[in-house]
């Protein structure tokens, strides 16, 4: 007997055959292990300078300035 001929004369039998391989297959596809962005931590520091009677302005230029170019370096 042919697939064809079996599809015909048992409909419902190929029903339950695709029915059976999709829920195998959402199965096996929710039990699939993969990552697709691994787990990384970026690189991160803080210094802090106490700069007491100091306006914003004046600590960014004479002192965060000059502190940011010798730690990117």
């Amino acid at each position: 007997m042919s697939i064809t001929q079996l599809s015909v004369n048992r409909p419902t039998l190929i029903v339950v055959i695709f029915a059976t391989l999709l829920f195998l297959g959402i199965f096996s596809y929710n039990n699939l292990n993969y990552e697709l962005m691994p787990d990384f931590t970026s690189p991160a520091i803080t210094i802090a300078i106490p700069y007491p009677g100091a306006s914003p302005s004046e600590v960014e230029n004479s002192v965060t300035k000059k502190v940011e170019d010798a730690v990117t370096t």
